[in-house]
């Protein structure tokens, strides 16, 4: 495996010049403290979501990297974290409070052995996130190459009823009159109707919550296909997740070309679970059309009348921890 190879430091890089004015842009490990997440599964196209992942994270290598989905649904995720760095220096600044929302593909990384690919290892792809903290949004698309962007939040009052909408500086409709203002861009609403995992308790425990979550999300991954049940098992049971990245900086002479391009992967470690559950109810994700944020077309989610039900729902109060990450391939 890619990822089990030990990796060499470089010795030749240049000291990072910190900015005397402002909060810095944080040394890692960064530590995601006192969190508070919500976790909504919808139906998504297979096809989009090959798509999506063949320009971020394999056309790139020209065919040196492989990342497929897992399967055709999304994750949406919505928390509300204190971020803070894990390096001695960074963690005297303090914690800063941010608001974010993500979208979450399950990929396949395959490994190249002679002249086809075969599965390695299983990693999450987030190619898109709003947060509403300026500092983490540089420190997340700097460092790793988070697609990280700003959105203002109408957050819920507690995380077990997750209804919260995001709105966006944004364009209806392209044309070269048009100005950007602020658009709201998604909404997730909680409806009365029952779903196939009520609430049955909380969990006071990683290993409770990893019980009761994978026969669930097996159960709603059971139209992807039966054979997948094992490693979705294998990747619930596991402390340590996974997460894959394009990080790329525009040239400034060249604007049509980037100055550095990598495909990245790094660590995610839950350090302290606190409490969690199955959302009571269904929630519908209601999702507006925006040429500047195409979110719907782009991943394929299967919306009628410009909405969808979610398969499947849950909460959890946890601490963790996104480690320092390698480059899978870079750009030369």
């Amino acid at each position: 495996m890619i990822w089990s190879k030990k990796k060499a430091l470089r010795t030749n890089l240049p000291d990072y010049v910190d900015s005397d004015i402002g909060l810095p842009v944080f040394r890692g490990p960064y530590l995601q403290q006192d969190t508070q997440m919500a976790v909504l599964f919808f139906q998504a196209d297979a096809d989009r979501l090959t798509a999506l992942c063949d320009r971020y994270l394999n056309a790139p290598s020209e065919g040196q990297t492989k990342y497929v989905p897992f399967m055709s649904h999304v994750a949406v995720v919505f928390a509300e974290t204190l971020a803070t760095s894990g390096d001695e220096r960074d963690r005297r600044v303090g914690r800063l409070p941010e608001t974010e929302a993500s979208f979450w593909i399950l990929t396949v990384a395959m490994r190249k052995v002679g002249p086809i690919f075969v599965p390695d290892r299983l990693v999450w792809f987030v190619p898109f996130l709003f947060a509403n903290e300026g500092d983490v949004i540089a420190t997340g698309r700097e460092v790793y190459g988070f697609n990280k962007q700003l959105g203002q939040f109408q957050k819920p009052p507690v995380i077990q009823q997750p209804e919260f909408s995001i709105d966006v500086m944004g364009i209806k409709e392209f044309k070269l009159e048009a100005e950007g203002r602020v658009e709201r861009l998604l909404e997730m609403q909680h409806t009365d109707r029952a779903t196939g995992a009520e609430p049955s308790g909380t969990w006071s425990s990683w290993d409770k919550a990893k019980a009761a979550i994978t026969p669930e999300i097996l159960k709603t991954l059971a139209t992807d296909s039966k054979n997948k049940a094992v490693e979705v098992a294998t990747l619930l049971v596991t402390h340590q997740m996974r997460l894959v990245f394009l990080k790329q900086f525009r040239d400034v002479t060249q604007t049509q070309q980037a100055c550095y391009q990598a495909i990245i992967e790094a660590p995610l470690m839950v350090q302290t679970f606190r409490q969690g559950g199955f959302l009571a109810g269904e929630y519908v994700m209601t999702v507006n059309p925006l040429d500047s944020h195409p979110l719907a077309d782009v991943l394929g989610l299967r919306l009628e009348n410009g909405a969808q039900r979610s398969r499947l729902g849950l909460w959890m109060k946890l601490d963790f921890m996104l480690g320092e990450g390698i480059e899978i391939w870079k750009a030369e």
